[in-house]
């Protein structure tokens, strides 16, 4: 997965919407250690910028915060987010939470590989408490979601 300017996972470089996502909100993925404001520090960012959060979720995993946004601004608000040092994960990758232990990752590539499913790029985003917080990319995320539904951070 490229990095950005600011060091942070993305899973492409800021680009067009994909057709499929032309004419609907999308979905921006922010891991962030929790601590107490962050979701007041990212709303109030977004705010500041004149992009409206449309749908927002989070979950914790341990001390990390897994942040669903959905937005009207896509690309400003993965800039701002970037800028902003949050690390971003776009429509094009698929969270997954793993054992941080030695042959995590190759179980999870196995697996995928076994139903025939390519991986573009892999990416620990967080590790913490035992678990790594991976982003996959791949041309078939639903696949993935599928396949992999025991460990897909929702």
């Amino acid at each position: 997965m490229p990095l950005s300017q600011t060091g942070k996972a993305r899973s492409k470089p800021l680009r067009s919407l994909p057709l499929e996502l032309e004419n609907t909100m999308s979905h921006i993925t922010v891991i962030a250690e929790d601590r107490l404001g962050l979701m007041a520090e990212l709303a109030e960012m977004l705010a500041a910028r004149q992009i409206d959060i449309t749908d927002i979720s989070a979950k914790l995993y341990g001390a990390d915060a897994v942040i669903h946004l959905q937005v009207d601004q896509y690309e400003a608000a993965i800039h701002a987010l970037e800028e902003s040092r949050f690390h971003v994960v776009t429509d094009d990758a698929v969270l997954l939470r793993i054992e941080d232990r030695p042959g995590g990752l190759a179980t999870v590539a196995k697996r995928l590989a076994d139903q025939q499913i390519a991986i573009r790029s892999m990416v620990v985003v967080q590790r913490q408490a035992g678990y790594s917080i991976v982003a996959v990319g791949t041309d078939d995320i639903p696949a993935v979601r599928t396949f992999l539904h025991d460990v897909v951070v929702q």
